[in-house]
């Protein structure tokens, strides 16, 4: 692993907000709805991905996990909101590298945020540390998103996952700039004198 793309902190990680107040990293994506963007899966259901539940390290990759053929399917997972990311934990089939991709607000379009590499040992491993369930990726900076992505990139054609998280602060601190900028409120005549 390098430096400087895997930070690990645990969920107790407390982030300081503003002079006055804290805020506490959250799962985001816990009880979030998943839905296939593209291609088709097998085995459990697409709510196990966000139900906040590991399975045991090394399960074999078609028990109690979604499960796929080839690079073509695509999930998403929809936040109910604007906030602001900063890390991930994901758990997947060891030997096979995905990537996670974020939806930026002022253009709409999905943008890299974390490539998920592929981990000794066998069946289900959590990254970025496939011995901490808790350990989080953090981001090289904060994105203000309302939508992530999943998908595998490579690897041997045969894939599955079994959670994905995001962690991070809600409300999202800069959420109402973004969503400003994107014209998506504080729209109309300004006063003038």
């Amino acid at each position: 692993m390098k430096g400087t793309d895997v930070i690990g902190i645990t969920v107790s990680l407390v982030l300081a907000a503003g002079p006055a107040s804290a805020a506490v990293l959250e799962n985001l994506a816990l009880g979030r709805p998943v839905s296939v963007v593209s291609g088709s899966t097998s085995g459990a259901s697409l709510s196990t991905l966000t139900d906040g539940v590991f399975r045991p390290a090394g399960t074999h990759w078609q028990t109690g996990t979604v499960w796929w053929s080839g690079t073509s399917v695509m999930l998403q997972v929809d936040l109910n909101g604007a906030t602001e990311l900063s890390g991930a934990i994901v758990q997947a089939d060891n030997n096979d590298t995905y990537r996670l991709w974020y939806r930026d607000l002022v253009t709409g379009n999905y943008a890299e945020l974390w490539t998920v590499a592929a981990v000794g040992g066998a069946g289900m491993r959590t990254r970025p540390d496939p011995s901490d369930n808790t350990e989080i990726h953090l981001f090289a900076a904060p994105v203000i998103t309302d939508t992530i992505r999943i998908a595998a990139i490579g690897g041997d054609g045969a894939y599955s996952l079994s959670e994905v998280q995001v962690w991070g602060i809600v409300p999202a601190p800069g959420a109402a700039a973004v969503l400003i900028a994107a014209g998506g409120i504080g729209r109309g005549r300004r006063r003038t004198a």
